[in-house]
């Protein structure tokens, strides 16, 4: 007896989920619908029918991206801890992947409305993410800062130059040092609070 045919949205799920683990392994533009499909287990009209390949892949990008936001930003008791974790996380080898993602977006996003919309939405979740963070450490006094969402702005714009560097050829630092810059950054807009 034949499998019964899943409903609609277990095949939407099974696609968008091949899309994520497809772009998470060759990134944005490298992902092939043929091999979306293959690895959903679905035809290939079933994509079209359900899906224009730049929402899909728009789609799961944006996932990876929540994601990735839910755990740099999830809700801590203790905003030192959760600021330490971010910046001994932000330029280790696993995250280098998601700074090949980020920048393929970036690039993406120039030309197609769905990753621009899904592009705009992460970096706003970023951004209050690690503001929500700032403010929190600084309502607790662990450091003074005038002004939460100015700093997270300008922290997470040196973030993506700081992995767009290490990205390029030029190798003109590396991980440590980037990571360094990235807590110097922050020292120079925070201070502890005197006693």
């Amino acid at each position: 007896m034949p499998d019964p045919v899943p409903p609609a949205t277990d095949r939407q799920s099974r696609l968008v989920e091949a899309t994520i683990e497809l772009v998470l392994e060759g990134g944005l533009r490298a992902v092939p619908t043929r091999a979306v499909t293959q690895r959903a287990g679905v035809g290939t009209g079933l994509l079209n029918h359900y899906f224009r390949w730049p929402e899909l892949r728009a789609l799961a990008w944006a996932q990876i991206f929540e994601a990735v936001a839910r755990d740099q930003f999830a809700q801590a008791d203790d905003p030192e801890a959760a600021l330490e974790r971010y910046f001994a996380t932000a330029f280790t080898p696993d995250a280098r992947r998601f700074w090949h993602l980020w920048l393929e977006a970036t690039e993406l996003a120039a030309s197609d409305d769905f990753m621009q919309a899904a592009f705009r939405k992460a970096s706003a979740q970023a951004r209050t993410g690690l503001a929500d963070l700032l403010a929190a450490g600084a309502a607790q006094g662990v450091w003074r800062l005038a002004d939460p969402q100015a700093t997270a702005l300008r922290l997470g714009a040196l973030y993506d130059g700081l992995a767009g560097l290490l990205l390029s050829p030029a190798q003109i630092l590396d991980a440590d040092q980037a990571e360094a810059h990235l807590r110097k950054a922050f020292a120079l807009e925070c201070e502890a609070p005197t006693g």
